[in-house]
């Protein structure tokens, strides 16, 4: 029960985490170069994020959907502290 509970927890806020972050990289640029005003490959790290989050319904899957839902929140928060120089 407890352990049902903080996974389900866990994809909520990992789930937000990682869309907002996709959709946030994924978006027009600000800079005034050449490259392309929408880059979908962000959106890649959102695409692994939800075959882990559907590897977690099956019994013998769920501890690799926990670890590829973990793989793409590490990432952005790496990214993240990396932008505010904490790490």
């Amino acid at each position: 029960m407890f352990e049902k509970m903080v996974r389900q927890s866990w994809n909520v806020l990992s789930g937000l985490f990682v869309l907002a972050c996709s959709l946030w990289l994924s978006g027009p640029g600000i800079a005034e170069t050449d490259t392309p005003d929408y880059r979908w490959y962000f959106m890649l790290w959102f695409l692994l994020w939800t075959i882990g989050f559907l590897l977690q319904f099956k019994k013998q899957t769920k501890w690799l959907g926990v670890l590829l839902t973990l793989i793409p929140t590490l990432f952005y928060l790496f990214l993240v502290l990396l932008a505010m120089e904490l790490f």
